[in-house]
């Protein structure tokens, strides 16, 4: 026999808090056994109870309420791995390439001309600029580079993107076809600490 969830809570929502009271912990249970993790074992409990407070007008239920409930628990867990798999994939998807990156621009210049280019641009900047950027390549963070020249972080963050800018410039002048390639990397070593 086939019944809906309206049939069963009749649209009232103290019939809907009977139902979830009687079947929280199980479901729970069931979710937290597959997954291990506590929040995420009550957002997919509560998903299913709002999807199935939300359509109880159009479901139909071929056998139990709680086999329904259960039935949808494992597909909300099932969804979850599918969509964590997929995630990894592209994550690992993008490392591949950032590695490809890394190994064209090796390939393509030698790092003595990427140095020169971007050597010859630095003693082109303005005088703090010039010490802040000779204090980067050392591998300086924004606050040590702060505390070093007395200068407010905000300062040390402004001069640094003006002079990625003049950088950037003068690679796409030196090695066009390189460019976006080079500016990556030249991001990833200076812009992000």
């Amino acid at each position: 026999m086939s019944t809906t969830p309206s049939d069963v809570i009749c649209g009232q929502a103290d019939h809907f808090t009977s139902i979830f009271n009687a079947y929280w912990k199980k479901l729970y249970a069931i979710a937290y056994r597959r997954l291990r993790d506590e929040d995420l074992a009550k957002d997919i409990v509560q998903d299913v109870f709002v999807y199935f407070w939300k359509e109880r007008h159009k479901i139909e239920i071929n056998g139990s309420l709680e086999a329904y409930l259960r039935r949808s628990v494992q597909y909300q867990i099932i969804a979850h791995f599918r969509k964590h798999t997929i995630h990894s994939r592209a994550l690992g998807f993008l490392l591949e390439k950032m590695n490809e990156v890394e190994i064209n621009i090796r390939d393509i210049l030698t790092e003595q001309d990427f140095a020169n280019t971007v050597n010859s641009e630095v003693k082109e900047m303005p005088q703090t600029m010039k010490e802040i950027f000779n204090l980067r390549f050392k591998d300086h963070s924004v606050q040590e580079i702060s505390e070093n020249l007395g200068l407010a972080e905000k300062t040390v963050r402004n001069n640094i993107s003006m002079g990625l800018v003049r950088i950037r410039k003068a690679i796409s002048r030196d090695f066009p076809e390189d460019f976006s390639a080079i500016c990556l990397a030249l991001y990833l070593m200076l812009g992000a600490k």
